[in-house]
């Protein structure tokens, strides 16, 4: 009965460890998290998941002109 206790204990942390995965708060999976980009959650949530060549190019362009935020990412 112990090891089944353990067994439990050490899936249950397996588990919660592997939800806390922060690639959904990540452009792409794989770029900069949501707060770490100039244009924040707004542009994040609307455009986040969308891997398009114009949305990655955007999304370049802002990381070094935070400034057109607003019209790449409307």
């Amino acid at each position: 009965m112990k090891r089944f206790l353990i067994a439990a204990a050490l899936a249950v942390v397996a588990v919660t460890g592997h939800a806390n995965n922060d690639s959904t708060e990540r452009w792409f999976g794989d770029g900069l998290a949501w707060y770490a980009h100039p244009c924040g959650l707004e542009a994040f949530s609307k455009y986040g998941a969308y891997d398009t060549p114009e949305t990655r190019h955007a999304y370049e362009v802002t990381k070094q002109h935070p400034e057109m935020c607003s019209k790449l990412f409307p």
